[in-house]
Parts: C-alpha cells; structure tokens; sequence
C-alpha cells in the first residue's frame, strides 16, 4: 500500500465513524424520549388507579342478587 492507500483508508474509516457516532446518538435520543413517554403514561396510569380508588371508597359496588336456593326450579 503506497500513501494515497492509506489516505484513503482513513478517509473511509473516518466516514463510517462519523456516521455510527450519529447513529448512536439519534438511537440514544429515540431512547430517551421512549422512556419519558412511559414515564408519563405511568404516572398517568398511577393517577387514574388513585382515582378509581376514591370513587370505589365513596360508592360501594352493587350486591348481585343471589341465586334462588332451588336452582330456579319450580
């Protein structure tokens, strides 16, 4: 290999450095924008079980009505 060999093969080496280190930071962005959007929707998942809580505190669930003994024989 003569210099204009190696040139050229930093060249390329440089290139595919460059274009990985922005792969990896465009994936660690999507990365972190994934994990703030489960972040919230956990909070907002959290929030509506404290909700449905209180409102089953202040409202009891209906009784079923209860099976007659005789199986609804006559």
């Amino acid at each position: 290999m003569d210099e204009q060999d190696y040139k050229n093969l930093i060249t390329i080496y440089q290139n595919k450095y460059t274009n990985l280190i922005n792969q990896v930071i465009a994936l660690e962005s999507r990365e972190l924008k994934y994990r703030q959007t489960i972040e919230m929707l956990s909070n907002n998942n959290n929030q509506l079980n404290e909700k449905i809580l209180e409102l089953e505190k202040k409202s009891p669930r209906p009784k079923k009505p209860a099976k007659p003994s005789d199986g609804g024989k006559f």
